[in-house]
C-alpha cells in the first residue's frame, strides 16, 4: 500500500508539471502573437521611435534612417509645410528638437540656406553621433548636432529663430516647465512648431500617451506663449503654432 502511494504521487506531481508547462507555453505563444498584432506592425512601418519611453536605446541609427529618413515619408509628413509654419529666412538659427537622423534637419537646413545654422538637438548619443558624420552631407546651413536630457533642450536663451518639436513633444515629462525653456530659448518674436500625432490615427505611438492639439495650445499658453493649432493637410499629424511676441 505503501509503494502505491508513492507511485500515485510521483504520477500526480508528474501530471501537474507537464499541466503547468502546457500553460506556460500556452501563455509564451499568446504573447508573441501579442507583439505581432496588426497595430504594432503599423505601428513600426512608420519612422517615429519605437520604444516610446523616455529613455531610448537606438544602438543603430544606420538602420532607423532606412525608415526615417526615406524620402516616400515626405508624401504623409509634408515637410515644406512644418517649414512654411516655422517662416524661417535666409541666415537664421533653427533648433531642431528630437532631430533624430536628421530628417527634418536636411529640410531645415535647406530652408535657411549656406548662412543659416541647425541645431540638431538629441537625447541619445548614438544619435547625435549619425548626425556629426552627416553634418557635411547635411549642407548648406551650419548643422551643430547638440546634447540635451530629457527635462531640457540645453538651449541658451535667446540663441534661435525658431524651433521645431516633430513626435516628440509626448515625450516630455514636465511640458510646461519644457515649454518655459524653449519660451527662454527663443528670440523676441520667435516661433515655435509642435507637430503631434492625431489623437485617433492608426499609426503613431500609443494612444494613451497622444497628447490633443488643444491641450499642446494651452501648455504653450501657460508658458507665455500665443499659440493656435495650425491649419495643415497632413493625414496622420495636427501641428501647434506659438510665438513668442
Amino acid at each position: 500500500m505503501k509503494n502505491r502511494a508513492i507511485l500515485i504521487l510521483v504520477i500526480s506531481i508528474a501530471v501537474s508539471i507537464a499541466g503547468c508547462s502546457q500553460r506556460k507555453e500556452t501563455a509564451m505563444t499568446e504573447v508573441h502573437d501579442d507583439k505581432a498584432s496588426p497595430q504594432e506592425s503599423r505601428q513600426e512601418k512608420q519612422p517615429m521611435h519605437e520604444d516610446h519611453h523616455h529613455h531610448h536605446a537606438f544602438a543603430d541609427p544606420a538602420e532607423l534612417a532606412k525608415k526615417w529618413n526615406d524620402p516616400q515619408r515626405d508624401q504623409w509628413q509634408h515637410p515644406e509645410e512644418i517649414v512654411a509654419a516655422l517662416a524661417l529666412k535666409p541666415g537664421a538659427t533653427v533648433a531642431d528638437i528630437g532631430a533624430g537622423t536628421g530628417y527634418m534637419a536636411a529640410h531645415l537646413s535647406n530652408a535657411v540656406g549656406k548662412g543659416g545654422t541647425v541645431i540638431a538637438v538629441d537625447t541619445e548619443d548614438a544619435m547625435l553621433a549619425y548626425l556629426s558624420n552627416r553634418v557635411e552631407e547635411l549642407r548648406p546651413a551650419t548643422v551643430i548636432p547638440q546634447k540635451a536630457s530629457p527635462n531640457d533642450p540645453h538651449l541658451p536663451n535667446e540663441s534661435a529663430d525658431a524651433i521645431l518639436i516633430l513626435d516628440t513633444w509626448h515625450h516630455m515629462g514636465e511640458r510646461l516647465d519644457y515649454a518655459k525653456k524653449i519660451f527662454l530659448a527663443l528670440k523676441p518674436h520667435g516661433r515655435l512648431v509642435i507637430v503631434e500625432s492625431v489623437i485617433d490615427g492608426e499609426i503613431g505611438p500609443p494612444k494613451e500617451m497622444r497628447v490633443p492639439p488643444e491641450q499642446v495650445k494651452q501648455e504653450l499658453e501657460a508658458a507665455g506663449f500665443r499659440a493656435q493649432v495650425a491649419p495643415e493637410t497632413m493625414p496622420r499629424h495636427y501641428m501647434v503654432v506659438a510665438d513668442k511676441d
